[in-house]
């Protein structure tokens, strides 16, 4: 799968500064055993915005501005055997709108190069440190790569032929480009709303009310781990099912919190079609979370929510019908309820399976009164406030698959087509649109490379 990304061209004008005058041909063989010539280029990086996302023709959505700006750049060097790696940053206020001028010095032969934007200076030794300059980062919380209008972002540099292995030769001009893309994720909640009404969720039936502003959502099983750079498999520090249930759960993926009340989380928002195509009022909501992807080497459906980010979803529900009177409104259904707390009976017969109960007694009366059914407390489930616990795979709604995987930059958003309560066998009809996140902006930045004599 492509990612959204910004574009970035670097043109490399290099000019050789060896100088043989005053040498003989034998110091100079001598001279060039122990040192590499050095170069003096400059370096042109162009950011541009590109006009398709992952899969054409699916709408790509800008980010933000607090998702776009760019606080710090730093650009990696090194050659092609990972030897000799160095970095240059630059500094500043949103300096996505601003040229920006490195002083560098460099050898000829073949490179890699990389950028990134947002890193810390602690992230920028562990990479120069790792054996293959990318190493796994654990976070304390997402808020360490998204708050502060910073939001990490990185890329390789390469050739127009795509090749990561870039040739620096004096006195030619190799043209380059640089893919960058935020290394997480955003996932956004919607339901549909009733046709005639859109403060209330779309119900599968017509037997209660679940009102918008009372559907709230958080994200389980979040990442810990990531690489600063994209794996070309998109692939995760706890990529392979199989290794990562041998650890901790802990070690690797943020929980739920276990706290949290039905009112925790995120509010979703009313569906709108036409908020899927960038504009104005194009969506920007929704949380962030590392990307996740999975290797399933392991069958093991039962240990899913292990490696699988998921969403809990909470939707507080009023039914229509109880103690045997139907079609109640909102206002005389709450009046007939405690704090919204409502009761539904496993034995009830099928045509009382709609009923719902103030009580445990009123329910135990009536199904014995109209349908001579005996019950007792244990054949009653409480639905306290009239909570009910939804959940789902936020890009695997029907089973797990790999397809599970979250990917870095992309945006999900989750639709819930309709609602089913009280809760029974089949509850929810989600579908998930995958967006492009795009990076809004476009930048020109000017690298000058000095010569080191």
């Amino acid at each position: 799968m492509r990612l959204s990304k910004i574009t970035y061209y670097l043109l490399f004008t290099l000019v050789s500064v060896t100088s043989l005058s005053g040498c003989s041909q034998d110091e100079y063989a001598e001279k060039q055993v122990v040192e590499q010539p050095k170069i003096e280029a400059q370096l042109i990086l162009s950011v541009s915005t590109p006009l398709k996302g992952i899969r054409a023709p699916e709408t790509t959505l800008t980010g933000k501005t607090t998702e776009n700006e760019c606080h710090k750049l730093t650009l990696f060097i090194m050659n092609a055997d990972g030897s000799s790696i160095q970095d240059y940053s630059i500094e500043g206020e949103s300096l996505q709108n601003k040229s920006l001028f490195f002083n560098v010095t460099t050898e000829q032969g073949q490179k890699k190069a990389f950028v990134a934007v947002n890193m810390t200076d602690a992230q920028i030794t562990k990479i120069k440190q790792a054996t293959d300059h990318n190493p796994a980062y654990t976070i304390d919380n997402i808020t360490d790569i998204t708050t502060e209008n910073n939001f990490l972002m990185t890329g390789q540099v390469v050739t127009e032929s795509g090749s990561g292995i870039i040739n620096i030769e004096a006195e030619k001009t190799t043209k380059v480009k640089a893919t960058l893309a935020r290394v997480m994720s955003k996932v956004l909640l919607t339901c549909t709303t009733q046709d005639n009404n859109e403060e209330y969720v779309k119900l599968a039936q017509d037997n209660g009310y679940i009102r918008l502003n009372n559907v709230h959502y958080i994200l389980d099983t979040t990442n810990k781990k990531f690489f600063p750079f994209a794996k070309p498999n998109n692939e995760d520090p706890n990529f392979n099912m199989s290794e990562t249930l041998k650890t901790n759960y802990a070690d690797n993926f943020f929980a739920a919190p276990f706290n949290n009340t039905p009112e925790s989380g995120e509010t979703a928002v009313k569906y709108d079609a036409s908020r899927m195509q960038e504009g104005e009022y194009q969506y920007t909501e929704g949380v962030y979370c590392l990307e996740n992807t999975i290797n399933i080497d392991l069958q093991d459906v039962n240990r899913a929510k292990n490696v699988a980010t998921y969403l809990t979803i909470n939707a507080k529900f009023t039914p229509k019908n109880i103690d045997g009177t139907k079609n109640l409104s909102e206002s005389d259904a709450n009046n007939k309820l405690t704090k919204g707390t409502f009761y539904t009976c496993k034995k009830a017969p099928a045509d009382a399976k709609d009923m719902c109960y103030s009580t445990i007694q009123k329910g135990i009366d009536y199904l014995k009164t109209n349908y001579n059914t005996n019950t007792t407390n244990s054949d009653f489930t409480i639905h306290t406030g009239g909570w009910q616990y939804y959940e789902t795979f936020v890009n695997s709604p029907t089973i797990f698959s790999e397809n599970a995987g979250l990917v870095r930059n992309n945006y999900y958003i989750i639709n819930i087509t309709s609602f089913t309560a009280p809760l029974i066998e089949k509850t929810i009809e989600v579908n998930t649109t995958i967006c492009p996140w795009n990076i809004k902006g476009k930048t020109t930045i000017d690298i000058e490379t000095g010569n080191n004599k």
